[in-house]
This record gives C-alpha cells, sequence and structure tokens, in this order.
C-alpha cells in the first residue's frame, strides 16, 4: 500500500514546477488527451447505444414479433385453423393476425409508382403492429369511404413520405394495380382506393415504400380469395422471438416456415454490433497516445529530480517507494483526465437525450434526431481503461526511478 508521505511527495511533483514549465506543459497535455479521449469514447458509445436501441424499438413497433408463411409463396388458404393450432399450442403468444403482401403499381393524378402492400385485418392486425398510433393524418381504418360523388370506395393508408411522393392528401383516390404477366397481357387488375389515413413510422424506408389495405380488398385484387399469404404473432418477450419461431417452425413442418424480426433485420443488427467494437477500438487510441504522452512527461520529471530521488533514497524511502510515488503521479493525471472527461461526456449525453437539440434528417437517417443511451457500465468500463492504461504507462518511467543509484543520484548535477 501508498504511505501518505508518497501521495504528498507524488502530489508535489505532479503539480506545475516553477523551475520546468515545459514539463508541466506535457502532463497537462497528457491529461487533456485522456480527457478528450474519455469524453469522445463515452459520446460514442453512447450514440451508438441510442441508435441501436431506437432502430431496434422501431422494427418491434412496425413489425410483427415473427410470421408464418408458406414455401414459394403459396397462398395459405385453411390459415384461421392453422392460427388456432399454433396459439394452443404455444401460450405465450399473445395476438396473431393474417396478412396479405404484394408488390403492385399505384397511380395518382400526377405519377406513378411501385409499392409493397399489405393486406391486414385492421382490429385484428393493431394488437400485433403498433400501427395505428403511428398515423399522422386520417384515422386508423380500413372501411370504405364515401367519394365526391358518393360512391363508396375502400380505404387505404399510405405512408407519409409515399403520399408526399405521390402528391395525394386525405379523400384523394389512387389506383393500384397489379403487374400483367408476361404469359397473359390482360392479367393484371386495377382497384380505386380512397386515402384514408397517413402514417409515419420514423424509418424512411417504409414511410416511404408501404401501403396498407383491408384483406378482402387485397384478396379480390390479387385473385386469392379465402387466402392469405401468413400469418403475424405478437409474443410476451419481443427478445425471445427467434426461440419461439424456430419452435412453432419445428412443429408445423414443411411447407410452413416461421421468421422472425430479428432475422429479418439480421444484417442490420450486426452492423451495429460491430460498430459499436470498432468505434471502442479506434477511440481507445486517443487515450493509448495520451497515455505515451504521460510517459514522455514522467521520464523527464525523473531526469529532473535524479537529485531529489537519490536524497529520498538516503532518507530511507525503498526503491518500492519511488516506484510507488511515480505511479501515483501517472495515476493522478489519468484520474483527473477521465474524470473531467467522463463528467463533460455524461453531461452532453444527458442533455441530448433529455432535449435531443441535434437533430437529424429523416431521409438519411432512421431517426431524425441522434440519439443517446447512457450505460453506466460502459462509462464505468471507459474510466476503469483510462486508468489502466495511465498506470501501465507509468511503469517505465518509475522503474527507472527505482533503480537510481542513492550516491550517484545525490551527486547528479
Amino acid at each position: 500500500m501508498i504511505s501518505k508521505l508518497e501521495l504528498q511527495i507524488a502530489w508535489r511533483y505532479t503539480r506545475a514546477q516553477r523551475k520546468s514549465l515545459f514539463v508541466s506543459l506535457i502532463s497537462l497535455f497528457s491529461m487533456a488527451g485522456v480527457c478528450i479521449g474519455t469524453f469522445a469514447l463515452i459520446v460514442a458509445l453512447s450514440a451508438t447505444n441510442g441508435f441501436e436501441h431506437e432502430v431496434t424499438r422501431q422494427m418491434i413497433d412496425k413489425d410483427s414479433h415473427f410470421e408464418v408463411s408458406s414455401y414459394h409463396g403459396t397462398p395459405i388458404e385453411s390459415w384461421d385453423s392453422l392460427d388456432h393450432a399454433i396459439r394452443n399450442a404455444h401460450p405465450e403468444i399473445m395476438a396473431s393476425s393474417p396478412f396479405i403482401l404484394y408488390k403492385v403499381g399505384i397511380s395518382s393524378k400526377k405519377v406513378n409508382d411501385g409499392i409493397v402492400i399489405y393486406g391486414i385485418d385492421a382490429k385484428r392486425s393493431a394488437q400485433v403492429v403498433n400501427l395505428k398510433s403511428k398515423v399522422k393524418w386520417g384515422e386508423y381504418s380500413l372501411d370504405s369511404i364515401a367519394d365526391t360523388a358518393n360512391n363508396k370506395r375502400p380505404a387505404i393508408m399510405l405512408g407519409s413520405v409515399l403520399a408526399n411522393r405521390l402528391r395525394v392528401v386525405l379523400g384523394d383516390k389512387v389506383v393500384v394495380q397489379t403487374f400483367a404477366s408476361p404469359d397473359d397481357a390482360m392479367s393484371g387488375k386495377m382497384v380505386q382506393f380512397i386515402v384514408g389515413g397517413v402514417f409515419e413510422t420514423g424509418m424512411y424506408e417504409y414511410d416511404a415504400n408501404l401501403g396498407y389495405i383491408g384483406i378482402p380488398e387485397a384478396q379480390a385484387l390479387l385473385g386469392m380469395p379465402g387466402s392469405v399469404s401468413g400469418i403475424q404473432f405478437r409474443i410476451e418477450d419481443p427478445w425471445k422471438s427467434d426461440i419461439v419461431s424456430k419452435k412453432v417452425e419445428t412443429d408445423l413442418g414443411y411447407p410452413y416456415y416461421a421468421v422472425d424480426w430479428k432475422a429479418k433485420n439480421a444484417t442490420l443488427l450486426k452492423w451495429m454490433n460491430y460498430e459499436k467494437f470498432i468505434v471502442a477500438a479506434v477511440i481507445t487510441l486517443i487515450i493509448l497516445i495520451a497515455a505515451f504522452n504521460i510517459i514522455s512527461s514522467l521520464i523527464m520529471v525523473v531526469l529532473q529530480k535524479t537529485r531529489e530521488i537519490g536524497i529520498l533514497r538516503s532518507m530511507g524511502i525503498s526503491s518500492a517507494g519511488i516506484l510507488r510515488i511515480f505511479m501515483a503521479m501517472g495515476s493522478f493525471i489519468g484520474l483527473a483526465g477521465t474524470t473531467l472527461g467522463g463528467i463533460t461526456g455524461v453531461g452532453l449525453c444527458l442533455i441530448q437525450e433529455k432535449w435531443k437539440l441535434i437533430q437529424l434528417p429523416p431521409d438519411v437517417y432512421m431517426i431524425p434526431y441522434f440519439p443517446m443511451q447512457i450505460q453506466w457500465a460502459d462509462v464505468f468500463i471507459v474510466l476503469a481503461i483510462g486508468n489502466f492504461l495511465c498506470i501501465i504507462a507509468t511503469l517505465l518511467p518509475a522503474w527507472k526511478a527505482s533503480r537510481l543509484d542513492p550516491v550517484g543520484a545525490i551527486r547528479h548535477e
């Protein structure tokens, strides 16, 4: 254990020296480097955690936890009995809803485009997918709407970006059409819809390419009466979706398969995990560079204090005591740098987390603001790594000081 006297000597040596301003500046620069590295690492990890949390939250909100479909896109005819069997066998399932998924063309008065259309049961789907809370204009409803001529037309809900691209507002008419088969030019169908709602999930790709219609309208449009593309499910714990979906797939067997939200977004989830590791590794180099500055400053202190070290040795302080004194000097620099950097980094993250001052362009990012999420385990690890590197950096100069010969050191000029 380091003694009180050794701590006092280390603190005295750490403070600004009147005779060696240059050494003092190196120590300050070392502390500033540790501070900047700690600050940058905490902010970067919090930003990475924030992005990961927001993106996964939006993925879970906009989609079901897992879904069951048939291989080769074959429509499921007796879907209600299949749904009943799955729910009875797996009590962790909270809700389910059939769906139809297909790529279609859509036309307004001014724009033609291609989109992905979802046929859903609005009431059942509201228990599985959190689309109702995302409706920005209009209503969450797929009931028929009367047009200007008082003719009943089926409703459609469009993403906000898609509605803007089509230049339509609530009450406007759009035409949804299937693409004609190469073998049968007359196979395409067209159905007129009225825009009854506009939703905004915050994820640009979904808001720009998705439309929702009722299942009866989708079945009529695609020529698949009584059939659906698959069934969506919601479970108690979305993080266990892969486990439940595998059990369901095993129970059902061919020709059915199950896919959960993690599998759908596997590439994005892996990228976010790798990104956190890479960011932490790169920014840690800043602290490592500052640690090399600590080595330089302590070596210069050893050279400057050679005579004083000899006097301390002659007064009875052991070589191990000299070693602890110089290790304490580096520790003071590291502790000051990591503390200041940690306080500043955490403070900035808390401000951004609460007030969301830094905004992001929604057409580039999935999230309209720069998200922050502080994980205190990360903060503790950053502070521990910063101080550990600073202590390791003191070993060489501290060992050098402890090996000085007392007589030779006193005679040193």
